[in-house]
């Protein structure tokens, strides 16, 4: 069934708009990352489809950490990609990163993309779990671009030459609350206006964490806690 893409509005923009900046996130390339990967996974398998579409340092949590290289060299993907469909975007207001989410035959999914230099997206993170109910397709997907944090003012003198440093956070991400002896690693866009945290229990439960810059705060937009043995 062919979804269509309904953009949630988000209210920051129209401030970010009167500073010069103008979002350049876009959900519908996130969608179209996914589809891309769904498509090649039936073509050519999944563990194939997840090799040749995420960085080399990508990492999969099912459940412990574990780099996709390795990872796929042990186990097969193919259950996540059945009956496999996205639900949401949410797109960082520079576009250098999003997250897409839904579900699959037996639970949940999620999926963090950085934009590569051909403008091409590519994953880094993801992570799936089990659902007692899946619920129902919906009419849409939902996308949502990230305000566009306040940028200071540009310094006098020409410009460093290189590739963009990472702006600095707009706010501090929030407080990391797992217990001692858990394996948790922040990622984020360029612009800082999505972030998002992984984390792997000493009990081997995890949890997957997203925020984006909303209204003058990091909002929480995905969190999915997986009791340990999923």
């Amino acid at each position: 069934m062919a979804l269509a893409l309904c953009l949630a509005p988000a209210s920051g923009h129209a401030q970010s708009s009167k500073r010069g900046l103008t979002p350049l996130g876009n959900p519908s390339a996130l969608v179209e990352a996914e589809s891309a990967l769904a498509h090649l996974a039936r073509d050519k398998g999944a563990n194939t489809a997840l090799a040749n579409t995420g960085e080399e340092t990508a990492e999969m949590i099912a459940p412990a950490r574990s780099a996709v290289r390795v990872w796929l060299k042990a186990h097969d993907a193919t259950p996540w990609f059945a009956d496999r469909r996205t639900d949401t975007a949410w797109a960082a207001c520079d576009g250098t990163a999003g997250v897409s989410a839904g579900t699959w035959r037996g639970g949940w999914f999620a999926t963090v993309w950085k934009r590569q230099k051909k403008l091409d997206f590519k994953w880094v993170l993801t992570d799936a779990g089990p659902l007692v109910a899946v619920p129902p397709a919906p009419d849409w997907i939902t996308g949502k671009v990230a305000d566009c944090p306040p940028r200071p003012a540009p310094a006098d003198g020409p410009r460093p030459s290189g590739p963009p440093l990472l702006r600095a956070l707009p706010a501090a991400m929030p407080a990391n609350d797992a217990p001692t002896g858990s394996d948790s690693r922040d990622g984020r866009s360029d612009d800082g206006s999505l972030v998002w945290r992984s984390t792997v229990l000493p009990d081997r439960s995890r949890r997957l964490q997203v925020w984006i810059w909303l209204d003058g705060a990091f909002r929480a937009v995905l969190d999915r806690p997986t009791p340990a043995g999923n």
